[in-house]
């Protein structure tokens, strides 16, 4: 399936410590081999035991069909490129461009490539397809493409302490099992994949999130290609594919229900490594949350300015029992409890400060979340909404003020206009809000006059979807685009595509971007999200898929011609058609790839139909017929 990326960064409820930070995220790509294929197969016991220790998406399912596009999804959350000999560098987000910007190291280690930058589309049994990070303006550039190294390179940097933060890792052609066995595929992985788990940031305590994923499923198998989207949408997608989640955050065994695909992937790293923006469909898709065991602050907010003691709310999410909370302040240990939940006033001195919140629980798992705050004489801290969150036309407005002097007044604004006035030194009010944005503002007084403030921006809306693409009415000829997203104050989980009332299309996030390959004809078009209370929400729009021509270049209808007959066809450069073939008298004589074909013919003297069609990669077909006689 083919994808355009979203335009819009889409609004969304808030959540906090979705999933644990982390300086350190691997990604190791293999290639083609369905879900069934992978799992359980006897073959394969180092890939069972990663299995049995760690996470394992068993309904996490590729994009799309073709080893470059569909690696895509991982890096850009787009289709990006169709072509697996591409040498190009395309002007366009990544993950290359958001950890440049954010100051993190990069390197995409791979067997066989024969030296840092290589630009080659293959060396021996290294394919540039198979390492798409590289094919962006942001990577490609000087000083950053020799960060694409040879695999070789990655046991000097373990050895020297030189790991990068982010490592994209691709065997070659025959350990990815591309070419060679899913056995050879696995021996590689349990010679090489130790040497990472060793790794400081793998122990007890550590940041390290490694992905284990495949491009795409099967291409062929008995029961055909496999191209599903879901479960239950057995075709238009890449198919099931294995996806581990492995490191010390992850809940041990642990195995997810829930349909993820690359997009999910991208989405998780942008969010564990803090990411200024996510790439593509990234943006969109839900992170694979239910992987780890995580710890949430829910008070203060992130890079907010506080008064000590600091008042820390915390809360564990952890498949095995909590035992013990710890509170660390730059590194130093301020405050414990031997509980599952953390409420606490931490004192702290003024300026800037690393608040940590650190969990133990009985398997030894160490986990935590970060934050920093800005501990200042006095401060208004407001405790809900959270900054920057989607909330309903009512909003509990939730404030506290305190410091070194005493607050006797607190005073609430709604985009400048006063709501309420309350004594003493916290606030609780029902606040109504239109449609739209809005600045909420709380001022605190001090017995001798001073006066500070705190300011939270926040989203007032009714569930709704938008539809980006396509446009109500629209006609044109398959794929047909469809772009959506949703605005919702509870949490969207799900979003699917239904076509003429049924089920094509389903992702795991808060909006989708899709290509439907749909047959001639009317269609009516709905989205429809589903929110984590079980209410849903749709639109829809007609649109009218046209034929695509199939246009006859010779001979001329109704001409008189000699044999041998050439005859030449052409389908729009723009169609889905992927292949063409030529029918005389209902009969099959050639066929041809692309949207192009030409062949002589040796006919009898008489009269003849010749059809030419065109077919795309979902068994759609177009013709056009004439008539020719032959003298």
């Amino acid at each position: 399936m083919k994808f355009q990326a979203l335009g819009l960064l889409l609004l969304g409820g808030m959540g906090w410590a979705q999933v644990p930070q982390s300086q350190h995220v691997w990604i190791i790509t293999e290639e083609n081999h369905s879900y069934e294929a992978v799992v359980g197969n006897a073959n394969m016991p180092y890939y069972q035991s990663l299995t049995a220790k760690y996470g394992l998406a068993a309904q996490y399912y590729s994009e799309e069909h073709n080893s470059l596009s569909a690696l895509m999804w991982l890096v850009a959350g787009q289709e990006v490129t169709t072509n697996d000999s591409t040498t190009a560098c395309f002007n366009l987000n990544n993950i290359g461009r958001q950890l440049i910007r954010q100051g993190y190291r990069w390197r995409s280690y791979q067997e066989d490539l024969p030296y840092p930058g290589f630009k080659g589309v293959s060396y021996g049994s290294y394919l540039r397809r198979h390492n798409p990070i590289i094919d962006f303006t942001d990577t490609c550039a000087s000083g950053q493409a020799t960060n694409s190294v040879p695999f070789s390179q990655l046991e000097t940097d373990i050895r020297n302490h030189t790991t990068p933060n982010y490592a994209y890792i691709t065997p070659n052609v025959t350990h990815d099992a591309h070419n060679g066995s899913l056995a050879q595929a696995d021996d590689w992985l349990s010679q090489e994949v130790p040497a990472i788990l060793a790794l400081k940031e793998f122990q007890p305590g550590g940041d390290g999130i490694l992905f284990i994923v495949w491009d795409e499923s099967g291409l062929s198998s008995g029961s055909g290609q496999d191209n599903r989207c879901t479960s239950t949408i057995t075709s238009g997608c890449g198919g099931r594919v294995p996806t581990l989640v492995i490191g010390p955050q992850v809940k041990p065994g642990f195995k997810s229900t829930i349909r993820y695909d690359h997009a999910n992937l991208l989405r998780t790293v942008c969010d564990a490594m803090a990411l200024a923006a996510c790439p593509g469909a990234g943006q969109v898709a839900s992170p694979m949350t239910d992987f780890f065991n995580a710890v949430k602050v829910s008070n203060p907010f992130p890079n907010t300015a506080v008064a000590s003691p600091v008042h820390i709310q915390a809360t564990t999410s952890d498949n095995s029992s909590v035992f013990a909370m710890q509170v660390y302040v730059d590194d130093a240990l301020k405050h414990q409890a031997l509980a599952k939940s953390l409420n606490a006033w931490v004192p702290m001195a003024n300026g800037r400060h690393h608040v940590v919140v650190q969990s133990w629980d009985s398997r030894g798992g160490i986990h935590k979340r970060g934050l920093y705050v800005t501990v200042q004489p006095e401060a208004v801290v407001i405790t809900n909404p959270a900054p920057a969150s989607v909330v309903g036309h009512s909003v509990r407005l939730g404030a506290t003020a305190g410091g070194t002097q005493a607050v006797t007044r607190m005073q609430l604004y709604l985009d400048g206009s006063s709501q309420s006035v309350a004594s003493g030194s916290s606030l609780n009010y029902s606040l109504p809000l239109t449609n739209g944005s809005h600045t909420i503002a709380v001022d605190a007084s001090e017995q001798s006059g001073g006066l500070v403030n705190s300011k939270v921006s926040v989203t007032a809306a009714s569930p709704t979807v938008n539809i980006l693409s396509p446009q109500p009415n629209l006609h044109r000829i398959s794929p047909i685009d469809v772009s959506a997203t949703t605005v919702d104050p509870t949490p969207v989980v799900a979003v699917q595509i239904y076509v003429d009332n049924r089920l094509k299309y389903q992702v795991s996030g808060t909006g989708v971007q899709a290509s439907l390959d749909l047959a001639p004809g009317t269609h009516w078009i709905v989205v429809q999200e589903w929110n984590s209370s079980g209410a849903n929400y749709k639109k829809g729009v007609t649109v009218t898929v046209n034929n695509v021509p199939i246009t006859f270049l010779s001979p001329k209808a109704n001409a008189t011609v000699s044999s041998p007959v050439t005859i030449q066809a052409s389908a729009p450069a723009s169609s889905p058609v992927a292949a063409m073939q030529i029918y005389i008298d209902n009969t099959l004589r050639y066929t041809a790839s692309g949207r192009s074909i030409r062949k002589a013919f040796s006919l009898a003297a008489g009269r003849h139909y010749i059809v030419a069609k065109g077919w795309d990669s979902s068994d759609h077909n177009w013709y056009s017929g004439e008539y020719v006689t032959v003298k």
